[in-house]
């Protein structure tokens, strides 16, 4: 194995890129991703699922979201690589396996950027509604023009290079990091109302107690990707595209990414009390239980410190609540924006990470003298626009998002054991335990939240990842067809095809036809994924697509020529 010298890790590696970035700005980077529109709208939108138990669904998740991502600690500590989470699959199946793996991740960081600078305009709305058309539920003209400058804005900013960003974020991160503890600490000690955990839902028969608390189980784990709460969890893996541009990679990638899934649980699972426990039904003027109404709020967070200021209170305790609302208004335009910096970066390096594949042009691995991939910048803000224009609704685009990470999340998880096979002797400065139980507990999961998204979301998304191949068949046809390794791969797309129709088949409360009904289909989803897992494990390459010296080398470029 070759040993690579620390001292080139601090330098611009040959790509162009720049190793500029300390590990407390990239465990603020990953936690800036997290903090973003999905604690302002997913904290609250969980409830219309689960009810109050919405915080058993947040703890679930952050459960979830690492046993299907941890793994990308190992990757990306192995191959310090820009866009790994995205390359991962092109080292254990090849070309096609490759693409198809990451287009849907791809998919996934185009639309954020568009996400966040839709929930920055929709939140400004609660004091210029001009902005966003409550009737419909999306942005105005004005509204979508704030978003276009917004990207504009944070475009402007990529392009100084991430050592630069990354001092920015770092300091906005902390400013979000102290109001969402603000808001978990300091608000309960005003307003706080036990009954919301037994509620239920308004006009059901089950109420008070445990069934009030959890009101519906199948919703419990529904609520994860279909309310945005799965969407929340992104932070780490914008870390893990970093990874090129990270001081000293190997050793503190498994650091930052631990980190920044240990930060982010914590802050949305305290959120979520928070609000369960905030609620004012009297305040609202609306039904107890009534969680469909908080769900659908535009600014929850705000929305929900207004509806407790009441008569009676004193002078100091309705000016700090107002200050509050004032705070969280101004939180919720800052946090968004942030994230979307951060987005619009990691759909960059992903696009950048293809290039260097040769799945996209090599024009876009063009570079400035800051070491920003200018071309994958201007791509990835073309992307973002064309996402926000159609469909300027945060609901409306996050649940496609997530389905379509989500696939690229069952390939990764199956690749952990291929790539301890196939390179059994690169040095892995993180390992995960028991990588074959892990890894089969992951793809299992990842099966399980692609199809609690609900159809026809499964059906777009995954649709979108399928169209992927399209480009996949251009790109193969300018290397004349040479070497795709499609017998390694072809099980991915059966794999996506089968999953739309159980989907389509499945039981009602995920939207299926109720052909394979409730709680039979989670039995055939749960055989499914293992016979899968089995396929995708034996369909894997018997020797290494490339050689360990390459991969581990972020000087050089891999050279996957061969595979076409």
């Amino acid at each position: 194995m070759q040993e690579i010298d620390n001292r080139v890790l601090g330098k611009r590696t040959k790509t162009g890129m720049r190793r500029g970035m300390s590990t407390h700005e990239a465990i603020m980077f990953g936690v800036g991703g997290a903090v973003g529109s999905g604690i302002l709208f997913a904290a609250a939108g969980g409830t219309a699922y689960a009810g109050p138990a919405v915080i058993v669904s947040w703890v679930l998740a952050a459960i979830f979201i690492v046993l299907v991502t941890l793994p990308f600690a190992e990757y990306a500590a192995m191959f310090p690589r820009s866009g790994i989470s995205a390359r991962v699959a092109y080292y254990s199946y090849g070309s096609y396996g490759g693409f198809m793996s990451g287009w849907g991740l791809l998919i996934w960081a185009a639309t954020i950027p568009a996400i966040e600078a839709v929930a920055v305009s929709t939140y400004a709305s609660l004091y210029f509604p001009f902005l966003y058309n409550s009737t419909t539920g999306v942005l105005t003209g004005y509204g979508i023009l704030l978003s276009i400058l917004l990207l504009l804005g944070f475009f402007a900013l990529n392009m100084v290079g991430i050592a630069r960003f990354g001092k920015f974020n770092k300091v906005l991160t902390w400013i979000k990091i102290g109001v969402v503890v603000a808001f978990i600490v300091i608000l309960p000690m005003f307003i706080w109302h036990w009954g919301n955990f037994t509620s239920g839902f308004a006009g059901a028969s089950g109420s008070g107690g445990f069934a009030g608390f959890m009101p519906s189980v199948g919703g419990l784990f529904i609520a994860i990707p279909a309310s945005g709460i799965l969407f929340a969890f992104g932070g780490y893996r914008q870390v893990a595209d970093m990874a090129g541009e990270v001081k000293n990679p190997a050793k503190t990638m498994p650091k930052i990414i631990g980190t920044v899934l240990a930060v982010q649980s914590l802050l949305y699972i305290g959120m979520a009390f928070v609000i369960v426990g905030t609620v004012s039904w009297a305040g609202f003027g609306i039904q107890t239980g009534d969680w469909n109404f908080v769900a659908g709020l535009g600014s929850p967070l705000s929305s929900i410190i207004r509806a407790n200021v009441v008569p009676g209170m004193t002078i100091g305790e309705t000016d700090l609540l107002g200050g509050m609302v004032v705070a969280f208004f101004l939180f919720a335009i800052f946090s968004p924006g942030g994230t979307l910096g951060i987005y619009l970066t990691g759909a960059s390096r992903i696009i950048f990470g293809y290039s260097e594949e040769d799945a996209l042009p090599a024009a876009l691995k063009r570079t400035t003298k800051h070491g920003a991939p200018y071309l994958a910048l201007i791509l990835a803000l073309i992307l973002a626009i064309i996402f926000l224009l159609p469909l300027p609704s945060w609901y409306a685009l996050v649940d496609f998002v997530v389905v379509a990470a989500v696939a690229n999340f069952a390939v990764a998880s199956i690749s952990l054991p291929v790539l301890r096979r196939l390179y059994p002797n690169v040095e892995r400065p993180f390992k995960i335990p028991h990588p074959m139980v892990w890894s089969f507990v992951s793809f299992e999961v990842a099966t399980f939240l692609i199809y609690w998204a609900t159809f026809p979301t499964t059906l777009y998304a995954l649709g979108a990842v399928l169209a992927g191949s399209i480009i996949f068949i251009y790109q193969a046809n300018k290397k004349h067809f040479k070497g795709l390794n499609l017998r390694n791969s072809v099980w991915i797309p059966v794999y996506i095809v089968g999953m739309i129709l159980l989907s389509y088949l499945g039981g009602t409360p995920t939207g299926g036809t109720n052909l394979i009904a409730y709680p039979f289909d989670y039995v055939v989803l749960g055989i499914y994924a293992a016979i899968f897992f089995v396929i995708g494990l034996n369909s894997a390459p018997k020797e290494p697509l490339t050689s360990a010296e390459a991969l581990l080398d972020p000087t050089k470029e891999v050279d996957f020529e061969a595979e076409y």
